[in-house]
């Protein structure tokens, strides 16, 4: 009998193990949008594109963040006014924003907060809307990253302005015009991210209570996985959410909740999926509820 070396009955038995796992866990189509904290890691002090995004408020950063992070809070990131008008924010302010967080078209962008990635799906909305190329959300963010004892600091980088332009993407967000004009379109679906309690009508936020009729009701924090450091859904179980409401890639998917945070997390999901018509309602609710001439459904 021939001999086989030892070296290649072990390559042969790693490259069977890692076809097993590539075949049982297929991974999400737009993988690049989610970043391991392993993966980061490694990146840390190695690529000087890197700019990590810290999405929390002001006085959560102060208290410790990841090493060379700089704040842009998701809350900052939003406005009614702007929104009615078809944008997450003003263009001018937008623009200001993208050039105190240092932000460049070369940049490659990690955003986090400790959420449940609620906060950095919203500047990841809001970047990718604005025309960022490069851009993706840390899986689990820092609870993640503290839980496996990485480095916290709270030194604060000083970094150069960047020079990114925004440029709006229009087709990336929904107006109450626009989504009352498709309200009645089989090939639009309309994802509700609030809690079932806002969406029947039981805990009313806003003007009315309700939803938007023909929505469906996916709580944004259905695509994660329980417990304390909550990551995305593994890509068979984030479609079978989905499908279980008919909502697939050949439709165009509206989603919304009060004022656009929640309704990020579902349209991150989405986007992770490889959807690629995914609208924000970012007026959402609070917008929605405030006009007595749009219909409400309990």
């Amino acid at each position: 009998m021939r001999h086989i070396p030892a070296m290649w009955i072990l390559l042969a038995v790693v490259v069977a193990a890692v076809d097993a796992v590539a075949n049982s866990a297929p991974g999400y189509p737009n993988a690049q949008f989610l970043v391991e904290t392993q993966e980061l890691a490694s990146w840390l002090g190695r690529r000087p594109e890197l700019r990590i995004i810290d999405a929390r408020d002001p006085g959560s950063y102060q208290e410790g963040h990841l090493p060379g992070a700089v704040n842009l809070p998701a809350g900052t990131t939003d406005d009614l006014g702007a929104n009615r008008q078809g944008f997450p924010l003003p263009l001018t302010r937008a623009q200001r924003l993208l050039r105190i967080a240092g932000i460049t078209a070369s940049s490659r962008l990690v955003v986090y907060d400790e959420q449940g990635n609620l906060l950095a799906a919203r500047a990841f909305y809001f970047l990718e809307f604005f025309g960022h190329a490069h851009v993706a959300v840390l899986n689990g963010g820092l609870k993640k990253w503290k839980a496996e004892g990485r480095p916290v600091t709270m030194d604060v980088p000083h970094v150069p302005d960047g020079d990114f332009t925004p440029v709006p993407n229009p087709p990336r967000v929904a107006t109450s015009d626009w989504l009352l004009k498709n309200l009645n379109n089989p090939q639009v679906a309309i994802v509700d991210a609030r809690s079932p309690a806002e969406y029947r009508g039981e805990r009313v936020v806003g003007s009315r209570g309700g939803h938007v009729p023909g929505a469906v009701n996916i709580p944004w924090n259905r695509v994660l996985t329980p417990g304390e450091s909550q990551t995305f859904l593994p890509a068979a179980a984030l479609r079978q959410v989905f499908a279980e409401f008919k909502i697939t890639p050949d439709r165009q998917v509206v989603t919304y909740c009060q004022v656009g945070t929640r309704a990020a997390e579902i349209y991150f999901a989405l986007r992770l999926l490889g959807f690629k018509q995914v609208r924000l309602y970012d007026g959402g609710w609070e917008d929605w509820s405030a006009n007595p001439r749009l219909p409400v459904q309990l």
